[in-house]
């Protein structure tokens, strides 16, 4: 292992959460380098009487373990002998570290350091995750003792001694830049660089190369009917075969009357899936925040002084210069500083470039299509015949654009983002940097949002707190910044959704609040209290649409369409066309079998990889306490949705561990998940997926239907179960199978219009059971929203999971 000539000190700490001087640090571990050897190691346990339940079983270290042990106060001279003053200080995600180090009275945020998560992810790019435990497995560093700090310090220095030999084979032009960016960065960054031997590789090195290959697939036509605008759009069943949309844009190609605007819920996992042949002859319009705004690199390129996430970021653009967000391996908290420096907005001219010459299919995002239908004067709405004050021009009497709408089920969610405003507080600081005078307003509105939260981490913005004096005042100090000076489009955009958030005359029909992410982040946003009058305004009186269902629900489309009156023309019945049916090996093997039941399954997982799909965090967590050290001790990877990390953490390691392996998840986050196909054995739902009855979002939009829970909680909650099936037929191996557990699929009157919906796309024969009654449904809402308050754990913030999707 080669390490830095420079003294260093790898450093870890084991906490009891998140938060400084709310959590406590509970271990602490480090290792001293000298002359690129480790010289020594140090570990220490501190005393805390409660170790959470959850921290007991991730790290080990149990409150039993602590009994006796010195106050972290108390051994403060002794850590501080293990961190010499001219050592470089080491860690993955060590920010983290330093933060909880400063809540126990040791203050390093002066000292220099290198955070090597953050170093991975310029040196490995080809990576899918860069978190500790995915490195260690990957790349099989020695991850001795498991769970502890000094493992995690061990990890470490092999993880800092790998991203050191690849640095070292950078040929002298990519040096340069590197040296010519690091000596703007923070000195720890600086004393790493200018530590490096002069280079002598001659080619770029490989792992440079982000180009992968993508696999070919095929799929048949289908034909499409064009509908007239009309408040009742066309509809074409969607099945759970994965290539159903490669077909529908083969089918638009075939037609040249009009454009067809094809919007997906997705972007990038969609095109992922699109063969390079099919992409070829299409339009692909990324949305403003996927590209990148040349002016603003420039402006980027010329500061005189980066923050450690800036300069990593601005070696990333240099090294592989993208022209997209996903050309490049972008990591942790430079999300922030390109969303609030250097990503296009609808003004930009990468943008903007995209809508020339359009060809006669162009597929784009849901949320993009609806953001710009809003301004007649934006390029995309110019393209699809949009005049300012007027409906789409035709041309020889054929609709100037004709718009399809992939995975309709998900447009009430999508539509409620594309007509929100959001401003997002980690994007504005970013923007902030190294300006005084926006980082002074930033610090009054963070003051602002604390007060006004009072600790909530949901918080909805009544009219008293918009019309109260303070508010009144931080509108005035937004206005005089804003006049002060030009500020970039990309901080205009956030503070303009800002402007009209705190404006008390917006909030009637609007649903405004204040969200405190688990990471720390805080987002201010307002979205409409209805959406269906803005799509048809928008969408469906202008033009000719054409929605892809969920095979089986075409009465069952709340918010988007009106209620008794949306069963448009279907695709292919004005020409004798059959409506798409699935293909055969998209079916499922679906069972309703309550046996083997959760804990069965936990105890005794059946082999190859499953997914667990569970109600909350909450029962995630209880599960991971329960059972993962009896799995490890059996050799079974369990990966646990907020235990594991974000999406893309949890998927890299599902995928890298062994088989048996099991993932606990909520639904909400399944739906998005991008595996391989062939990845899956078994899919496990333990609970029929309802909206939460108390979501403030929806249960306002709940109180406009006659029978709430039969015409607008059920039909969601069979559209989510179409797209459960449906992410999962694209990742499942061939013989793939789904269970549902839940009993309420036997004893409840809606159980049965639920089973037979879901049997539609099983491979087990079955008649479906009809559909339950009204007053059967009315007395099973009642009983739901009884044992869903029972479950809800008081004083906690409700739809804190949920809330996400708008």
């Amino acid at each position: 292992m080669k390490l830095p000539s420079l003294p260093l000190v790898v450093l870890d700490t084991e906490t009891t959460g998140f938060v400084p001087r709310v959590h406590r640090v509970i271990e602490f571990a480090s290792a001293e380098v000298r002359d690129g050897k480790v010289a020594t190691e140090y570990e220490q346990l501190f005393h805390h009487a409660g170790v959470p339940p959850t921290v007991e079983v991730l790290t080990r270290i149990r409150t039993a373990d602590l009994k006796g042990k010195p106050a972290f106060a108390d051994e403060l001279k002794t850590v501080l002998k293990h961190l010499p003053d001219d050592a470089l200080l080491v860690g993955q995600n060590i920010p983290f570290d330093i933060g909880m180090l400063k809540g126990e009275g040791l203050d390093l945020s002066e000292r220099p350091y290198i955070d090597t998560s953050m170093l991975s992810s310029l040196v490995f790019p080809e990576l899918q995750s860069y978190s500790l435990g995915y490195l260690s497995t990957v790349l099989d560093l020695n991850h001795n003792p498991p769970h502890r700090a000094l493992g995690d310090v061990r990890a470490t220095t092999e993880l800092l001694g790998k991203c050191w030999e690849r640095l070292m084979e950078l040929p002298k032009d990519l040096r340069d830049l590197a040296d010519a960016i690091m000596a703007r960065a923070p000195k720890g960054y600086r004393m790493l660089f200018e530590a490096l031997p002069a280079p002598t590789a001659k080619k770029e090195p490989k792992w440079l190369s982000l180009s992968k290959a993508r696999e070919k697939s095929s799929a048949v036509s289908s034909h499409l009917t064009i509908p007239a605008p009309s408040p009742s759009p066309g509809l074409i069943d969607e099945p759970l075969d994965p290539l159903h949309l490669q077909s529908v844009i083969e089918g638009a190609l075939k037609d040249t009357s009009t454009r067809h605007w094809i919007a997906v819920k997705g972007l990038r996992p969609v095109l992922q899936r699109l063969p390079d042949a099919l992409l070829k002859n299409i339009r692909v319009l990324y949305p403003p925040h996927s590209l990148i705004d040349v002016d603003a690199v420039q402006r980027f390129a010329k500061q005189e002084a980066y923050t450690a996430d800036e300069a990593t970021l601005a070696l990333k653009l240099a090294w592989y210069e993208p022209s997209r967000r996903d050309e490049f391996p972008m990591h942790g908290s430079e999300e922030a500083v390109w969303n609030g420096k250097l990503s296009c907005t609808a003004a930009s001219k990468a943008y903007l470039d995209q809508f020339k010459e359009l060809p006669n299919v162009v597929l784009l995002d849901h949320r993009e299509l609806l953001e710009f239908l809003q301004e007649p004067e934006h390029p995309g709405a110019k393209s699809m015949g949009i005049a300012a004050g007027s409906h789409p021009e035709r041309s020889e009497g054929r609709p100037a654009a004709h718009v399809i709408i992939d995975d309709a089920s998900m447009l009430e969610d999508t539509a409620t983002k594309a007509f929100g405003w959001f401003c997002a507080i980690d994007d504005v600081r970013a923007a902030a940097q190294g300006n005084p005078l926006m980082t002074k307003f930033v610090d009054t509105l963070q003051l602002w949002i604390e007060k006004v939260r009072q600790f909530q981490d949901i918080r909805y913005l009544a009219h008293s707190d918009l019309s109260s004096q303070d508010t009144k005042g931080l509108r005035t100090i937004l206005d005089e910044v804003l006049t002060s000076q030009k500020w970039p489009e990309q901080l205009l955009q956030h503070l303009g959704d800002l402007q009209r958030i705190l404006q008390v005359e917006n909030l009637p029909h609007r649903i405004a609040w204040i969200e405190q992410k688990p990471n720390g982040g805080q987002l201010l946003q307002s979205v409409p209290e209805r959406i269906g009058l803005l799509l048809g305004e928008n969408l469906f009186k202008r033009f000719p649409t054409t929605l892809l269902i969920p095979q089986g629900a075409a009465e069952m489309l709340p918010e988007i369409l009106p209620p008794k009156a949306h069963m448009g023309v279907r695709a292919g019945e004005s020409t004798g066309e059959p409506v798409a049916r699935p293909y055969d090996h998209a079916m499922i093997h679906i069972s309703f079998d309550a046996q083997p039941n959760l804990d069965e399954i936990l105890k005794n997982p059946p082999p190859g990889k499953t997914v667990i799909l569970l109600p909350g965090k909450g029962a995630i967590e209880e599960q991971y306490v329960k059972y993962t050290e009896a799995l490890e001790a059996k050799g079974v990877t369990l990966i646990c949705q907020g235990l594991n990390g974000g999406m893309g953490r949890m998927q890299a390691e599902f995928l890298a561990a062994k088989a048996p392996a099991l993932w606990l998840v909520t639904p909400w986050m399944f739906e998005g998940t991008d595996l391989p196909e062939g990845t899956v054995d078994h899919l496990v739902l333990k609970s029929l997926p309802f909206d939460h009855p108390n979501h403030p979002i929806l249960g306002r939009r709940s109180l406009y239907y006659a029978n709430a829970f039969s015409d607008y909680s059920l039909p969601r909650t069979l559209h989510r179960l179409f797209r459960l099936l449906r992410a999962y037929a694209r990742i499942k191996t061939k013989d793939g199978d789904a269970r549902v557990l839940d009993d309420r699929i036997q004893t409840k009157g809606y159980g049965k219009t639920v089973r037979g919906y879901l049997e539609q796309f099983s491979d087990i024969a079955a008649a479906v059971p009809g559909r339950g009654n009204d007053a059967n449904e009315a007395k099973d809402a009642k009983e739901l929203k009884t044992e869903v308050k029972a479950k809800t754990p008081k004083k906690k913030s409700v739809a804190k999971d949920q809330l996400s999707m708008f």
